[in-house]
């Protein structure tokens, strides 16, 4: 897990349906480490995973293309990341907030 100053990066593997932006999640724990703000909100999201790897943002499910990324900018208000069928250790996800 890496984090310089708004922008992070968490790697897999991640349990099946744990969210990631949950109070206890693995993004949130990081975050918290550097910030005393109680509302942190994400504004961008970048994923590296498998071709067909699914992930689910704010309750929608999300299959991963060909390419094995998956980016979100400013216009999306992210709640919740979760990997329904866990994700392994080649999974990247970058954030920024």
């Amino acid at each position: 897990m890496y984090l310089n100053g708004s922008i992070g990066q968490v790697t897999g593997p991640f349990s099946a349906g744990q969210d990631l932006l949950a109070e206890e999640g693995v993004i949130m724990n990081l975050i918290s480490q550097y910030t005393s703000s109680e509302k942190v909100q994400l504004s961008k999201l970048g994923i590296q995973a498998a071709e067909g790897t699914i992930v689910k943002i704010n309750g929608i499910n999300i299959k991963i293309g060909k390419t094995g990324i998956y980016e979100l900018d400013e216009t999306v208000a992210i709640k919740s990341l979760i990997f329904p069928d866990g994700a392994d250790a080649s999974v990247i996800v970058d954030f920024v907030y």
